[in-house]
Parts: structure tokens; sequence; C-alpha cells
């Protein structure tokens, strides 16, 4: 056979893809999942321009106004103080998502970082390090971070910092079990017959090939972070006036729903509309990494 016949055969074979690629594929094909990708990466957007895009500014006031239902003028109606009300939802998915993206890579670094160690490592230190994240989990999450907040006072870091700090148990459990299923593959064993260290064996090696379900049960972890950052500010523990967020939005409108229900409706909505976009985000990067899924 001739060269160019090679060569002609070889240009007809099928690229190999890479999982990444393979897994990007089957997301995409997944409509409810890339909904939610499409509705996060919006709402990012608009949170990001708010201050160029809010038809109001933040701390404008009409006592005049007062509270009036949703208009023309007002798409999602005013408060009682005749404050835009989209302008502050637009504000408060700033701080909200802040919170969630914050506090969510807070809870990953501390999670992933314990979660590798103790599962390589192993033996008395495993044991060790895994019965001080079963005392953490014996202690009530929001009674935690009360007393935190009420210590140290209400500041948006420690927020981010004490919703982090009690969010990465989970992620360190489910980092453990999956770098024990991996540590004693070929890969592995080659790198400790190399003699590299074991850290950088840890985090070269051993964390990038858990990278899937890291990245899964991430996008599961930031919903919950924004809800729990949304219950603490409906109890007056979180977001501090004349700063919003979404949650702290819900409670002023819980306690005018009778009179102005647009107050409750409309943030309730978007952080409702928000919570469904990550979980369908999550639930379909977990089908896509799945690798019992069988390729098309």
């Amino acid at each position: 056979m001739s060269t160019e016949a090679v060569d002609f055969d070889l240009n007809r074979l099928e690229k190999g893809r890479s999982l990444w690629q393979d897994a990007f594929s089957r997301l995409k094909k997944n409509t409810l999942a890339m909904g939610g990708l499409v509705f996060l990466l919006l709402l990012i957007v608009l949170a990001v321009l708010t201050p160029w895009i809010a038809p109001y500014s933040y701390e404008e006031q009409n006592l005049m106004l007062g509270a009036t239902p949703p208009s023309a003028e007002h798409w999602f109606g005013t408060d009682i103080f005749g404050r835009d009300q989209l302008t502050r939802i637009l504000y408060g998915s700033r701080i909200s998502l802040m919170v969630g993206f914050i506090a969510t890579a807070v809870a990953l670094c501390i999670g992933v970082t314990w979660g590798t160690i103790a599962g390589y490592i192993g033996g008395r230190v495993d044991a060790l390090m895994m019965r001080f994240v079963d005392i953490l989990y014996a202690l009530p999450f929001t009674i935690f971070i009360i007393l935190l907040t009420v210590v140290f006072g209400r500041s948006m870091l420690l927020l981010f910092l004490a919703i982090g700090a009690v969010e990465w148990l989970t992620m360190a459990r489910i980092v453990r079990g999956q770098v024990m299923a991996i540590k004693h593959q070929e890969f592995i064993e080659a790198a400790v017959a190399m003699g590299m260290s074991r850290p950088r064996i840890m985090f070269k090696h051993v964390a990038p090939n858990v990278l899937g379900p890291i990245i899964i049960y991430t996008t599961l972890t930031i919903p919950s972070v924004i809800l729990l950052e949304s219950f603490l500010s409906f109890l007056g523990l979180g977001i501090q006036a004349p700063q919003s967020s979404w949650g702290s939005l819900i409670s002023y409108g819980v306690e005018t729903m009778e009179e102005y229900p647009w107050l409750l409706i409309f943030p309730a909505l978007t952080l409702s509309m928000t919570l469904f976009a990550l979980n369908f985000l999550g639930d379909g990067l977990r089908d896509a990494l799945d690798p019992r899924v069988s390729k098309d």
C-alpha cells in the first residue's frame, strides 16, 4: 500500500475524544442541565453588570410613592420606602451568589485537602481525622454559625468563612472515599516507585483523578450554601441593612406579605429558580461524568 493511501485511511479515522470532551457531549444532550447552565450564566452576568443596568440607584427612596404593585415603571413593584424591588433583587443577587461561590470555595479547599490526606495516608491518621469530622457532624451547624456571628460580630467576610467552615465535612468524606478507591492503582504505585514525595503524589496524581465527584458535589453545595445564608438572613443574622440578599428580602417580604405580596413573591421566585438551576446542573454533571453511562 502506498504512503498516500495510508495517509488517506488515517485521515478517515475518527479522532478520539478525551473523558472531558465525552462528558461535555453527554451534558449538552441534557436539556434541563443546559437550561440551568444558561440561567446561571445569565444571572452571573446580570449580577456583575448590576451597577450599570439597574433601573434605579440602590439607595434611592421615594417615601411619597411608598409600596406600589408591579407596573411599567417598576416591574417588580416598590417597598414601603419607595425603593425599586427589581434593583434590590439585582443587588441582592451579587451578595447571595458571592456567598454561594466564596463559601463553597472555602469548603472545597478544606474538604479536598482533609479528605485527600486522610484517604491516602490511612491508618491511625485517617481514623483520627475522620473521628474529628464525626464530632463536627454531631454539632448543630446552624447554631454553630449563629454562635460565631454573635461572638465575632456580623460581617460579610465572617459569614463566608463561617458557612464554608461547616460545609466541608461531606466534601471531605466524599474525597476520602474516592482516594481510598484509587490509591492502590498502578499509576499511583508507579509514582511511589519513582520516589515521589507523599504531598506530590497526593496533590498532583491522586486529587486530580477524583476531580469528577468534586465538581459534581460542588454544584450541589452552592445551592445549599445560598439557602443557608438566606435562612440566616431570614433570622436576622446574615446580611445587615442597608445591604440586602435574597434571604433578607424574603424575610422582609414575609412580614408584609398580606398587604404587599409582591415583596415576597419576586425574591422567593428568584431564589427558587436559582436553586433549581444549580440542582439541574449538578444532576446533569453527575450523569455526564458517570463512567457507567455508555457512549452513544
